[in-house]
This record gives C-alpha cells, sequence and structure tokens, in this order.
C-alpha cells in the first residue's frame, strides 16, 4: 500500500475553537491511509489538540510567534519570513497547504511556492471581515490572496464575498465548504441531559449557554449585559460559558460588578461540549460577526433554539430554529425574545436535517479528501 500523502494545515494554534474544530472534525473522518495532516502553528506554544493529532499520525511544526491577541509583533515579520523560508526548504514533501490563516497568507503562500514544492495553495476564509487590530489592517492591505492562492474555500457566501473577487465567486472558483459536524455525536438524550443538570445544579432552571473563546468578535460584554436583563425577570437563570481566551479575566471581573458570580458559569475548555448542549435550554451567540459559525451547527444539531446577531450570516440557519437579532435593539430586547423563545420552544432530534442540509462533516470530509488527492497527484 503507498503512503499517505500529507497536506499542511496553516493554522494560529491548534486549541478548541470555530476553525479548529472543523479541521479536527475533517481530520477524524477522512481516510488517513490515504491523506494525512500536518500543521504548521503560529503562536509558539502547545495546542489542547496537539496529543490528538499525534496520536492520529500528525506532525506539529511551530513557526516564531507574530501575533497575541490582537497584538501583532511586525518587528518580527523579516524573523517569520527567514523561519518559513527554511520550513519550506527542509519539507519537500507538501505539494498542497491548507492556508486557514488570511492575515499573512500574501507571506507564506509565495514562499512556500519558491522555497518547497508546493503547487497547491488553499487560501480558506473563515470570517466576514478583519479581526480588531494591526492584525485586521494587515490583512485589509494584504488582499493579494487571489493572486498567491490557487484555490479558494469558503464556510460561507459572506465569507466569500469579503476577500475573494465578485469576478472569481461568480465563475465558480470559490468553493463553499460547509462546516460540517458529527449529528449522532449531538443526538438529543434526555436522560443524559437530566444527569448533566443534576451535576451542575441546574434542576429547575432556564440555562442559557454559549461556547466560545473569549474574544472580542464573540461580544462576552453583551452577553453579560444580557444576562444581566434576563435575570431581573427570571432568577432561575444560568448563563453558561465554555471557552478561554485573552478576555475570560475581563468577564469575570463583569460578572462580579454585577453581582451574577453564583449564576455565571465559567466552564474553561472542555472536550464534552456535545453532552454541555444537552444541559442548555436556548443557545446564545451575540457575535460582532462570524464567518459559519460550527458551533451555531452543533447547538441546532443537539435541538437547541440559536440566538444570534444580524452579524452572523444566515446560512448559519438551516434547521428554522434560529433567530436573528440587531445588535443595536439592546441587552433588555434581547434578553425578552431569548425568554419568549424558551418558553415556546419544543425541543426534537435534529439529525436528519443536519444530514439533508449537508452538514454532515462525513460528507464535507471524502469532498475535501478526493480534492486534496487530485491535487497533490495532478502535480507532482
Amino acid at each position: 500500500m503507498s503512503e499517505a500523502i500529507r497536506i499542511l494545515n496553516v493554522v494560529g494554534l491548534m486549541s478548541p475553537g470555530g476553525i479548529e474544530t472543523l479541521i479536527m472534525n475533517i481530520y477524524r473522518n477522512i481516510d488517513r491511509e490515504k491523506v494525512q495532516f500536518d500543521f504548521l502553528t503560529h503562536k509558539g506554544i502547545d495546542g489542547k489538540f496537539d496529543d490528538e493529532i499525534r496520536k492520529l499520525g500528525g506532525r506539529i511544526y511551530k513557526m516564531p510567534q507574530i501575533r497575541n491577541g490582537n497584538k501583532t509583533y511586525y518587528w518580527k515579520f523579516l524573523e517569520y519570513k527567514k523561519a518559513l523560508k527554511a520550513f519550506f526548504k527542509e519539507h519537500p514533501e507538501y505539494h498542497v497547504i491548507h492556508g486557514h490563516m488570511t492575515n499573512t497568507a500574501s507571506l507564506y503562500m509565495p514562499i512556500a511556492k519558491k522555497y518547497g514544492n508546493v503547487t497547491c495553495c488553499i487560501a480558506h476564509s473563515h470570517l466576514t471581515q478583519a479581526r480588531p487590530g494591526l492584525a485586521g489592517f494587515i490583512t485589509d492591505i494584504h488582499k493579494k490572496i487571489p493572486k498567491v492562492a490557487t484555490d479558494y474555500f469558503a464556510c460561507s457566501e459572506m465569507a466569500a464575498h469579503w476577500i475573494f473577487p465578485d469576478k472569481d465567486i461568480m465563475n465558480g472558483n470559490v468553493k463553499i465548504i460547509k462546516n460540517g459536524v458529527d449529528p449522532k455525536r449531538f443526538y438529543f438524550n434526555k436522560e443524559k441531559r437530566d444527569d448533566i443538570r443534576e451535576k451542575f445544579n441546574l434542576q429547575n432552571k432556564i440555562v442559557i449557554g454559549n461556547v466560545a473563546r473569549f474574544k472580542t468578535e464573540k461580544n462576552h460584554n453583551f452577553q453579560i449585559d444580557i444576562f444581566d436583563e434576563l435575570h431581573k425577570i427570571n432568577s432561575d437563570s444560568v448563563l453558561m460559558l465554555v471557552g478561554t481566551g485573552e478576555l475570560v479575566d475581563e468577564i469575570k471581573k463583569k460578572v462580579q460588578q454585577k453581582g451574577l458570580e453564583d449564576s455565571v458559569l465559567f466552564l474553561g475548555s472542555r472536550s464534552d461540549v456535545q453532552d454541555l448542549m444537552l444541559a442548555m435550554d436556548v443557545f446564545l451567540l451575540p457575535s460582532l460577526y462570524e464567518g459559519l459559525p460550527v458551533v451555531g451547527i452543533e447547538a441546532q444539531a443537539a435541538g437547541l433554539p440559536v440566538v444570534t446577531s444580524t452579524g452572523v450570516t444566515t446560512e448559519t440557519d438551516i434547521t428554522g430554529n434560529v433567530v436573528f437579532l440587531d445588535l443595536a435593539l439592546g441587552a433588555k430586547a434581547w434578553a425578552k425574545r431569548i425568554l419568549e423563545i424558551y418558553g415556546t420552544f419544543e425541543r426534537k432530534d435534529m439529525f436528519t436535517y443536519i444530514h439533508e442540509n449537508g452538514y454532515d462533516i462525513t460528507e464535507t470530509a471524502k469532498w475535501i479528501q478526493e480534492f486534496y488527492l487530485k491535487k497533490h497527484f495532478q502535480n507532482i
């Protein structure tokens, strides 16, 4: 049997997040005797998924860190480019790279082509606007991705229009890769739900949930404002926050200032998100912007109603259970709408909806595996 081809994924850090969860979902479901994943990371530290990646046969390489949170170490760009040149000279085995980082794609893709054997550079748009700070500014001025990439992916139409020229979208050159999930993992089980709610002492509580990194675009400040208003109306309510990030201490401080410590759960990074979603009643996602949030698909797969912002693409709604609200309505209006939904929503199994709408990860993995194989062999 021939050895598996190796695909190099260019990422920030392989820890739980929307993009990283999608990559891992695909990785777990591809035929790893045919296609293997390796990772070029950019945070200089170990990620939560690293152990699993190595167990699955993947390799992890670290580049010099040029960004931390919203800060970009622009004076390290020369060091970064030097490290990239050395890496691709030393690793001629890579013919296909999958770029999940758009803000520096115009740096690493030309270097990969010039100094390595890379013939396929996939630029994958996961967002609908630039991140805050200098990194976002660099992304905007470096919108040369169509010139340096050979193939264009996007998680949604909105994400495609943000980074790729309209002519390429119109010509079908941009492929929409649906952020698939494993619907079997999120199958609603009332007995398990009751067990989890008992474990966290959530009996007879309204549980509002969110799973996201604590970053500016996830809008945790507004989440606390919404929950504060909701809690004033119904004190038998709990906010369950899953995730870590640079803003977590700031949000914890705000919770204390509002006297909500006993009603807000900070659960950190978890590997049992599917179980925690069983315990939730409404999923809250008031992001400033999103490409197409994997977690929104997961929440729907778990049978949850999702209340999200108009900054999130309407393509997220694949079950009819997503409500889009303008952030300008304010926290009190959001709180009232959430309680209205909670009072009328009937939870049920969503497996068929997820599968029939093309968000079953097995289908996504099958398509992308064949794409990699075709690109690898046609250019060597």
